[in-house]
């Protein structure tokens, strides 16, 4: 069931255009709102956080250990998001959402101490919950369109992989020329402007019941029952753990971390923006094959390339020409795994509950992986920048071991023991 007027109206002020065009719109729009998300909720930490603990007196370990407790706490707020879009739909979640994050980043401005960075990073981060990928891939999940889900949630990813090489050189030009707290404005200002209204508008219209059959152009993938549906809940959750655990430290150092190979911070800098285009050819790619290819091999490729960028990193990365070609590898590999995130429980578990199951996905996945900026801001400081990326890839290394783990429905269609049927909400 949807929430109040949700149901009633189908796009209204777009019924003279394609039908095609129309259901794609609320996948572009939300992927606008994730370049704006991810840019200035994640992105902006890397550049602003060792500038801020400077003028704080703080130092990094500090500061990236307040925003692994900001994460932390975004994780636990996460089921509670999920959940309520699967009853509510998106469209107040992600604008009321928009809001406190946006007043949250703006009040960064105003900081003078720990504390008041503890409060805001943890408002933030938590806002930051019902706006970014997982409430925007159960958001337009749920709604009524012509686009298969799957499709759907690859263009929203296809548009947030630019979020990097917009926000690392964007976020870096506005402090050199205006300061940490001017910049803290001028992105809050700018995500309140330009997301809430694209949450608001572009969310409206019927929403499809979770129980409903499936599409006609649905691909034939079966869904895992029985004691096979539990197993693979957990390793793929351990393997998003482990896999996961790279990301919010390569957001928030890599610029501290390429600067420790040798590289200037401009270069740094220049070297994460070729992260973002690279994100959006690996989800082109994906989109390109997304009809054939089933989740876990989409899964796989991420591993494998997102893995072959730090072997190239850590032999090359000293060199300019190794560390732009770690960059595009980990970028393309980083792409594809954001699809295979949405895209994955939907293929193994189906639509019911699929909010709140990615939600529980993100709280056990974030719970532990906040302390990843801390333990990685620490690994720098202690021993250099090369041991905190071979700590990275030694995390993939466990990420592909766990993979091998998750069974494949399509070898367990005619399996007895699925008639063991588990609760569905698994």
């Amino acid at each position: 069931m949807g929430c109040g007027p949700l149901r009633l109206s189908r796009y209204t002020g777009w019924m003279n255009l394609p039908r095609l065009n129309r259901d794609y719109i609320p996948a572009i729009g939300l992927g606008v709102t994730q370049i704006m998300g991810y840019g200035t909720l994640m992105y902006a930490y890397a550049v602003l956080l060792p500038e801020m603990a400077n003028d704080l007196g703080l130092t990094l370990s500090e500061v990236f250990g307040i925003l692994s407790l900001g994460l932390f706490f975004g994780g636990l707020v996460s089921p509670i998001a999920g959940k309520l879009v699967d009853h509510c739909g998106g469209r107040w979640v992600m604008t009321l959402g928009s809001i406190v994050a946006s007043l949250a980043l703006i009040a960064m401005s105003q900081i003078e101490g720990r504390i008041g960075l503890f409060v805001l990073i943890l408002v933030a981060e938590g806002a930051g919950m019902f706006v970014l990928y997982n409430v925007a891939f159960a958001s337009v999940a749920r709604l009524d369109l012509g686009v298969l889900p799957q499709r759907s949630i690859s263009v929203i990813t296809l548009f947030g992989g630019v979020a990097s090489t917009i926000f690392w050189p964007l976020t870096l030009a506005l402090f050199n020329r205006y300061g940490w707290e001017t910049t803290w404005v001028i992105l809050g200002f700018s995500a309140l402007l330009i997301c809430t209204p694209i949450h608001f508008f572009v969310l409206r219209g019927p929403e499809r019941e979770a129980d409903a059959p499936k599409p006609d152009n649905a691909p034939d993938w079966p869904e895992l029952t029985g004691h096979l549906r539990k197993q693979a809940m957990l390793w793929m959750v351990v393997s998003f753990i482990f896999s996961g655990y790279l990301m919010g430290a390569v957001m928030t150092l890599w610029v501290t971390n390429v600067q420790d190979l040798g590289h200037t911070a401009a270069m740094a800098a220049f070297a994460g923006a070729v992260i973002g285009p690279f994100k959006t050819v690996g989800r082109f790619f994906e989109m390109l094959v997304s009809r054939s290819m089933y989740p876990l091999v989409t899964y796989a490729l991420s591993l494998g390339l997102m893995f072959s960028g730090f072997v190239v990193l850590l032999i090359f990365g000293f060199t300019l020409t190794g560390l732009l070609l770690a960059a595009a590898l980990y970028g393309m590999g980083d792409g594809i795994k954001t699809i295979a995130r949405g895209t994955l429980p939907l293929a193994l578990f189906g639509a019911k509950g699929y909010g709140a199951r990615l939600g529980w996905i993100s709280f056990v996945q974030m719970g532990i992986n906040a302390s990843a900026p801390f333990a990685f801001a620490w690994t720098t400081q202690t021993y250099g920048g090369w041991w905190s990326f071979a700590v990275m890839a030694l995390c993939l290394c466990c990420a592909i071991a766990t993979y091998m783990f998750i069974p494949d429905p399509r070898t367990h269609r005619h399996d007895p023991a699925q008639n063991r049927r588990l609760p569905e909400n698994i």
